[in-house]
């Protein structure tokens, strides 16, 4: 399952088999819930009770650039990990941070907030990957991966599968 922003929405792939988790499913030959919602996705409590009600076997959150503020951001990420992973405590879950270069202060800070979500998570021994987004359009060259600086083209969405794949890779086997 993946809960997240625009991005994970795939709202600017020229095609829904564009985006990011599209490519992925195909790669590994699994089927997926998009819980993508422009500019939305806030770590609501309603929102993270339903995903954990949800069967699945990986969960990949991608919302931190959706919550209004830092302090919004550092109020939710944790709780609706941890309300994710107290339903199923054995799954995968990769957080990934707002694919795009040269990070500002801001996108800085919201990283180091899902960062720690994930550090703790992994001190608990839970089994639990990090993908930092200022380095995913590196993957294929930089600045040409997005269309307004913030939101992946097709180029953008392939990066972030690369940079998705050998996660994927561990959790599914090779394919």
């Amino acid at each position: 399952m993946y809960y997240g922003s625009s991005i994970t929405q795939g709202g600017c792939a020229s095609r829904p088999g564009k985006a990011y988790q599209d490519i992925i499913c195909r790669r590994f030959d699994y089927n997926y819930i998009n819980l993508g919602f422009s500019g939305s996705a806030k770590g609501e409590d309603a929102i993270c009770e339903y995903m954990a009600s949800l069967d699945m076997s990986a969960f990949v959150s991608d919302y931190d650039h959706n919550a209004p503020t830092v302090e919004h951001l550092a109020a939710t990420h944790e709780p609706m990990y941890r309300n994710i992973r107290a339903t199923h405590p054995d799954i995968p879950v990769i957080f990934i941070t707002r694919p795009g270069i040269r990070y500002n202060a801001d996108e800085i800070a919201r990283r180091e907030v899902v960062k720690t979500t994930y550090e703790n998570a992994r001190a608990r021994g839970e089994r639990v990957y990090f993908v930092d987004g200022e380095t995913v359009f590196a993957i294929f060259g930089g600045d040409g991966g997005s269309v307004d600086g913030c939101h992946p083209n097709d180029l953008g969405f392939a990066c972030v599968a690369a940079a998705l794949d050998p996660i994927f890779a561990e959790i599914y086997g090779e394919k």
